[in-house]
């Protein structure tokens, strides 16, 4: 049987035959670091690939998304049998090495966020909880097994990656981690906006998908001129700070 993506921000998948049968629904996400600095998430995935680890998914140093082992199946990723079981596992690329905490790029952690958003959504895990401890639902490879694991860069995201993941599990507008988003966007953040601006007839266009579009780009010049804004099309802090006056 074909195996295919479980998530439509996973672009392809190159596939790990290192898992096994979960026995268990999974109901925690844990987040981890690759230490490997530039990769992309398909230099990531043939590395898996030729190992005897594993990961469902990977993220690349400039946020592309790749799967390597199905939500259904457990990866061997947390060094616990009993959490590979429970969880589904997110490696990041990193931008910078051990002297910086292994930093991951502004474009890495969105994708991780829309990531982990997309995956509590559609196993219906309600909102991510982070507690700092293995009692929440989105955890730290190094509570878990003898490691550094995620980092120190990372490891000091994990509540900013909750929050901001609860904003589009809530459908509430938010930023990308850039600030501002600019055409070719991709994510539930995306169509959160773009049904706030079609709500109030901004977005002329059918389409409610995920893609910050043409018809985005005009969507948000016709919101900038009305309010006095510069008309870019970049929806940002700015068009953010008038927005938040709207009912």
């Amino acid at each position: 049987m074909a195996r295919k993506t479980d998530s439509l921000f996973a672009k392809n998948g190159i596939w790990n035959n290192n898992y096994f049968i979960r026995g268990r629904k999974p109901d925690v996400v844990f987040v981890h670091i690759m230490c490997a600095k530039g990769w992309s998430s398909g230099v990531c995935g043939a590395y898996f690939a030729r190992s005897k680890v594993s990961s469902n998914y990977g993220i690349g140093y400039k946020g592309d998304i790749c799967q390597y082992v199905e939500e259904k199946y457990g990866a061997w990723a947390q060094g616990s049998q009993y959490w590979n079981k429970r969880g589904i596992s997110i490696e990041l690329a990193n931008s910078t090495g051990a002297d910086k905490g292994w930093r991951v790029s502004d474009e890495t952690l969105e994708s991780c966020i829309e990531l982990v958003a997309d995956i509590f959504m559609r196993n219906e895990l309600g909102h991510a909880n982070y507690t700092g401890t293995t009692k929440g639902n989105l955890l730290m490879h190094k509570w878990v097994a003898n490691t550094a694991c995620p980092g120190t860069y990372v490891s000091g995201k994990f509540s900013h990656i909750a929050q901001e993941a609860n904003k589009i599990i809530d459908g509430e507008l938010r930023l990308p981690e850039r600030g501002y988003f600019i055409k070719g966007d991709y994510g539930r953040s995306v169509r959160n906006l773009k049904k706030w601006l079609k709500k109030r007839g901004f977005y002329k266009g059918i389409s409610l998908n995920r893609t910050y579009s043409n018809a985005m780009v005009k969507a948000v010049k016709r919101f900038q001129k009305k309010y006095g804004l510069v008309q870019d099309g970049e929806f940002g802090a700015e068009s953010m700070k008038v927005l938040s006056t709207l009912k």
